[in-house]
């Protein structure tokens, strides 16, 4: 006889999803949908759209929501309980296969800004995969978040200062953020002494810009609240190029120069000094294709080559002395 109760629960697992098992656990963990899609790169009206589709699926209430965050409810809690271990189980396999798959061909997926990614990753990748061919790069930048690229992540560049349960963190590079514009704007509008005078000018805003406040400039956060934004973006890319055709003044970090050097570093105070970190599974590196991938990361982020990555800040008229000269160790200043 066929046990139908069986087969209703075999239907059921078909139905899940990891990705909703995986968000789950980020909402119960944090206790907050917008931390979970901090944590995960995604938007908070896809965190609760996936919550509302699980608990559909599940036939069972999960989280009680109000103005404070989110608590589990009694199902809630047993599902929590139940996907903890798949997630180890999870951990298991992906552990097993690691310590078996030593084949360099195959994908990488990295998370990273769209910022970083196309201006500081994109011209350094031709020349890393010719020396590894047989690796596919998965560059995912969080800018579609209804089409990610498929696959787990691998490697991811963060900024924020809470990463998610499990996850190795190294401290790769500093960003300094400073107030920067074109030759063009500047020769229209004049360019501004002090940050009373930036108040006045036209501003170009990104609106990510809100890890690690603690690094910003407090009077110059101020006055950027008291400026008139004439454009406002969550892409790194777009606010570059609006800033370099004139859009008007805005922050960029110090690296630009580099790649941007008829932009005009402003003469200014700093106004922030964020931290960016390479974040993975333990588990994932021995995977030899992304162990490469991730020693590749750390040499383009390299502080010693390139000191506008460095903990201190250096302006950029000192980038050509000290590039390729070691930083001195905090021990020995």
């Amino acid at each position: 006889m066929r046990d139908t109760a069986n087969d209703d629960d075999d239907g059921l697992w078909r139905g899940l999803d990891w990705n909703d098992v995986r968000i789950f656990l980020a909402v119960a963990e944090t206790g907050s949908l917008n931390a979970a899609a901090r944590n995960l790169h995604l938007t908070q009206p896809t965190i609760s759209r996936r919550m509302e589709d699980l608990e559909y699926r599940l036939n069972a209430k999960l989280f009680s929501r109000s103005s404070r965050g989110v608590v589990l409810t009694d199902a809630g809690a047993s599902v929590r309980d139940l996907a903890t271990s798949m997630a180890r189980f999870g951990g298991a396999i992906v552990r097993e296969l690691a310590q078996r798959d030593k084949s360099e061909a195959g994908r990488v997926r990295i998370a990273a800004p769209d910022g970083l990614a196309s201006v500081i990753l994109v011209p350094k990748l031709a020349a890393f995969q010719r020396a590894n061919p047989e690796i596919e790069i998965a560059l995912d930048c969080g800018l579609w978040l209804d089409a990610p690229i498929e696959g787990e992540t691998h490697l991811s560049l963060e900024f924020s200062d809470h990463p998610a349960p499990g996850l190795a963190s190294t401290p790769l590079a500093t960003m300094h953020y400073v107030y920067f514009a074109s030759r063009e704007y500047l020769t229209l509008y004049g360019e501004p002494k002090s940050a009373a005078e930036v108040a006045q000018h036209r501003m170009v805003r990104h609106v990510s810009h809100r890890e690690q406040t603690n690094t910003w400039n407090p009077k110059l956060q101020a006055v950027n609240e008291l400026a008139g934004t004439h454009l406002i973006s969550n892409s790194s890319a777009s606010t570059l190029m609006a800033i370099k055709h004139g859009a008007g003044i805005g922050v960029l970090p110090t690296c630009i120069v580099r790649y941007e050097p008829d932009l005009v570093m402003l003469d200014l105070e700093p106004m922030a000094h964020p931290l960016l970190h390479l974040r993975y599974d333990p588990a994932a590196v021995r995977q030899s294709r992304v162990q490469k991938v991730r020693d590749w990361l750390i040499e383009v982020f390299d502080p010693a080559q390139q000191p506008w990555f460095r903990g201190e800040f250096v302006h950029p008229r000192d980038f050509e002395r000290l590039a390729g000269v070691a930083p001195v160790a905090a021990s020995q200043t």
